[in-house]
Order: C-alpha cells, then structure tokens, then sequence
C-alpha cells in the first residue's frame, strides 16, 4: 500500500482544489493536501522525508521547467499537469516524473468522478514507484547503455490474436518489450490480465513509471499514449493523454519515435496486423536510427494495412507469416 504522499495544489480553481480534496483527502497514503496561490510557492511545502506531488494549473501557470528542474533534484516531487487543453502537453518536458491530466471544462458530478479517479491512479502510482526495487528486479531492468535490444509492437485488429500467438511462441525471458494495441477503453487491463493468466512472462497494462525489464511486456493503456523515457538510469513508460494520431490513442508513432530517439540500433520495431497506417512513420524513425524492423506477411493479416502503409513507406526491412515473426523478434534482439 502506497503511503507518506504530500499533495500540493497551484491552483485557485475553486471547483479543480475541492474535487482533488474531496477525492482524496481520506486515501491512507496520502500524508497532507495543501493549496498555494502558485506554483513557485510549493517550495515551502515540500518534505525531504515524503513523496511530494504537485498538481500544476497550466491554464494559470505556464511551466517553469528550470525551476521544476531545481526542486526535483533535491526533493522527491513529482508534478501532475492539467489543462482544459490536451494541446498543452507538448510544452511538458520528457520526463517520467511528470504527466499530463486533461481536466473537465465543467466539474459536473459525472465529470468530477472521472477526474478525481484519474488523479488518484496516478497518485498511487507515483508513491508506489518510490519504494526500491527488489535485487531480482534490479537485475532485469533495462538501462539505456545495456546492450540488451528492446522490442516495440504496434498492432490493430486482429492483433489481440497476433500478440497471443506470438507470447506462446516465446520463452518466459523475452526480451524487453512494449505493446500498442488499439482497442476501446477500459479493454487493455482485461486483455493484459488475461494473458497474463495464460503465459509464464509477466503482462500488464502499463503505468508511468513501469520499469522495462526481461520477462515483461507492457500495454499502452487506452486512451493513453505510451512512450519510453529515463529514469532513475533505466527504462520507463509515461502515459499521458494528448492528440490522437491517425484518429488513435495511444499511437504506434509515438512509442516507435521514442525507442528511435532514446534506443535507436538497440531496439527492433514490429508492426503486426491492423487498419490503417499507425506505425509507419515511426517505425520508419526506428530503421534509419539503426533499429531493426519487422512487418507481418499479408497472408497472415487479418488486415494487412498497418504492415503495408509501413512496408510501401519502406520502414519494414523483412516481412515473416505471424508463426515466424517470435524467432526472429528473439533471433534480432540477441544480434
């Protein structure tokens, strides 16, 4: 159970501060809820000794990244930003110790729910990613200087299927390895947790914060883009909400573009069955930053538009049928 969390709202919304209050002023982790007229005040709330979250009103305050960047590196603090506009989490830096909420235009009771449950997720979250990870975990995790690959998937329909197909196929010690899967919110936790139940690897639906390391696949949640960042010298997910791509959240594009940026040659890229063309140009990043790229054969598609849009953009190096596609994820990621 998380616990020693200190809330600190910049904010003089009256409707966003009652709602966090009321959400979650009686959770057992939380330590303190407090309020200042801005951000730069938070500063003489913080305790060395807790998890210091603060909750940021960009439609009041523009970011201060070398001011968050100061406080962050003597205290720990994590900053949830929330704007009426999901545009705005482009002016966020790329950090897993930060993320964007999207708050309601009107906190009306069905909306304020809505809200205060996403607060509260991330909240637990960030204090439960301070307790120290175990030595087992240590030595799985991933850091950006191993020479361990990381494998990036991106599918669409039919691709529940596919993924399990290829988890059957595939050892308990895979490889690292982060999923976009589009389906209907609320569908990605169930779907994880059922393949979990299924296959010895360990499958969940991911978190900001969620650690990359062998044995685990990670599944961007719906309605959230997933990308990988640095932290703590290791690899992470953030999820956050933002602009939908090609009509989707989360966006193939988005996770390939940052394995490509902050993995480039060590990380291999597949592109599985699915509509659309989600994928393509991020997979397309990955192969000129020197990653290996893999496309599913159109005979084996339940749809074959995702692989060929990457295909005919020429990000895919080598296309296999479904049941090859687990030996060469394992073949790449040991070369």
């Amino acid at each position: 159970m998380p616990d020693g969390a200190r809330l600190i709202i910049a904010a003089s919304q009256q409707d966003l501060i009652a709602a966090v209050k009321s959400g979650l002023e009686r959770k057992p982790y939380i330590e303190s809820i407090v309020s200042v007229p801005r951000p730069m005040d938070a500063e003489n709330k913080l305790n060395r000794n807790s998890t210091n979250i603060i909750i940021w009103d960009m439609d009041e305050f523009p970011p201060n990244h070398t001011w968050t960047k100061s406080i962050q590196s003597r205290n720990t603090v994590y900053i949830i930003y929330t704007s009426l506009s999901s545009g705005k989490y482009s002016l966020l830096p790329q950090s897993g110790n930060d993320v964007f909420l999207q708050k309601p235009a009107v906190f009306t009771p069905i909306t304020t729910t809505r809200f205060v449950s996403t607060v509260t997720d991330q909240v637990s979250t960030m204090v439960t990613r301070q307790k120290p990870p175990n030595m087992r975990d240590l030595v799985k995790m991933v850091g950006t200087n191993d020479r361990q690959k990381i494998i990036a998937i991106g599918s669409s329909t039919g691709g529940t299927n596919a993924l399990e197909d290829l988890l059957k196929r595939m050892p308990p010690d895979i490889p690292p390895m982060v999923v976009v899967q589009h389906m209907p919110s609320g569908f990605t936790k169930l779907f994880a947790d059922r393949l979990n139940a299924l296959y010895p690897q360990e499958i969940r639906e991911a978190q900001s914060g969620d650690f990359l390391m062998r044995g685990r696949m990670l599944i961007a949640p719906a309605d959230r883009h997933m990308r990988i960042v640095q932290q703590q010298g290791k690899l992470a997910v953030e999820c956050y909400v933002g602009t939908r791509i090609h009509g989707v959240m989360p966006a193939a594009d988005i996770l390939f573009e940052s394995v490509a940026k902050i993995m480039g040659k060590n990380s291999v890229g597949v592109v599985l069955t699915g509509m659309g063309n989600d994928g393509a140009k991020g997979l397309m990043h990955m192969k000129m930053a020197g990653a290996k790229t893999i496309g599913q054969d159109e005979a084996t598609c339940v749809v074959y538009g995702m692989p060929k849009a990457a295909m005919e953009l020429g990000a895919v190096e080598r296309e296999y049928p479904l049941d090859r596609i687990p030996e060469a994820i394992l073949r790449l990621s040991r070369g």
